[in-house]
């Protein structure tokens, strides 16, 4: 119960919140450049010209992960939650 009340502070919950919104900032940033190669993979699929020497053929041939498919999201979330534990902390105030 003791350590129920320490996360639920002003502080730790403002600190917690600030902590996920900076993340939330910093995975969307990743997910961009994810957006961006995983647009230059389908390019690269696309493209007619491949030879069979190319070291680079198979890992841009792998199809997406879930992670991939889903960082924005993920971003997004994570802070749409920062934001919302900031406000309870201010609320809480």
């Amino acid at each position: 119960m003791n350590l129920l009340k320490q996360f639920t502070t002003y502080e730790s919950l403002l600190a917690i919140g600030v902590t996920l919104v900076m993340s939330g900032i910093i995975l969307r940033g990743f997910a961009a450049s994810t957006r961006r190669d995983l647009a230059r993979r389908e390019q690269h699929r696309l493209d007619e010209r491949r030879t069979g020497e190319a070291s680079l053929n198979e890992q841009l041939d792998r199809p997406p992960g879930w992670f991939e498919e889903n960082l924005g999201l993920l971003a997004n979330l994570i802070l749409a939650a920062g934001v919302v534990i900031s406000a309870v902390a201010f609320w809480r105030n």
